[in-house]
């Protein structure tokens, strides 16, 4: 039995073709009102960053040698603001810091340890950037100079960010130095109105390089590797 093949007539296609069109126009967060009802206007968040690297100087005479590790708290929420979110920050707080630098110089060696640097990380969530149905987070983690004891030369200590924060000010562009996984902090816009999204992220950076300072060549190496947990809660009220 052959298959009746069904026609429509042309304003009936032309009204399939408009539906298909405004369905693709239509955001996620859209599509899931309709499904849903009234869905959630805000959202907690609560990230939480750990990091530990090693950073080296040899400036053929006098070098040194660092270690370091700390971990970042960081809670807030979004707020749904028409078609964009905003962002805000309830508490930031670094859980942990540990750091140990190791000067030599030619008749003494000086070690640093972590009362000692009178730099700390500190972190800076700058922003949520829509890029297509996604949602990205823009961060930064303050670096340092090194090394902090008494040296002619000092170079910028790299520290994590996120792959929307390549670090421009740097000389050195973040984004390339990675070796290992990613540092792109992405969302689907449609998990927010899906439940609770727990999503975790991890990276390698590192980075070396000889530069030519007042006639001498003096060798650069830094490197860390991180971890990032993500958990975002939707919410009918405000958090607090």
């Amino acid at each position: 039995m052959r298959a009746e093949r069904r026609r429509f007539p042309i304003e009936g296609r032309y009204l399939l073709a408009l539906l298909a069109f405004l369905s693709l126009q239509a955001r996620p967060s859209d599509l899931l009102q309709q499904d849903r009802g009234t869905p959630p206007r805000w959202w907690k968040i609560a990230l939480f960053l750990k990091a530990e690297g090693e950073f080296k100087v040899d400036e053929g005479g006098p070098s040194a040698v660092g270690h370091f590790s700390f971990a970042i708290q960081w809670t807030g929420w979004l707020e749904k603001d028409d078609q964009d979110y905003l962002l805000y920050r309830l508490d930031c707080r670094l859980c942990d810091w540990e750091a140990q630098q190791t000067f030599f110089l030619p008749e003494t060696t000086r070690v640093l340890t972590t009362n000692d640097f009178p730099d700390k990380p500190g972190f800076n969530l700058k922003y949520l950037i829509r890029v297509g149905d996604n949602l990205n987070l823009d961060f930064l983690v303050d670096g340092m100079a090194v090394p902090q004891a008494h040296s002619e030369e000092v170079f910028p200590l790299l520290l994590p960010s996120s792959e929307q924060n390549s670090q421009k000010k740097s000389e050195i562009n973040y984004n390339d130095c990675l070796i290992k996984g990613s540092n792109r902090i992405e969302i689907p816009e449609a998990a927010l109105y899906s439940g609770p999204v727990t999503k975790a992220y991890a990276w390698t950076w590192k980075n070396q390089q000889w530069q030519l300072k007042q006639q001498r060549s003096v060798f650069t190496s830094q490197s860390h590797r991180v971890k990032v947990d993500l958990t975002i809660i939707p919410h009918q009220e405000r958090p607090r």
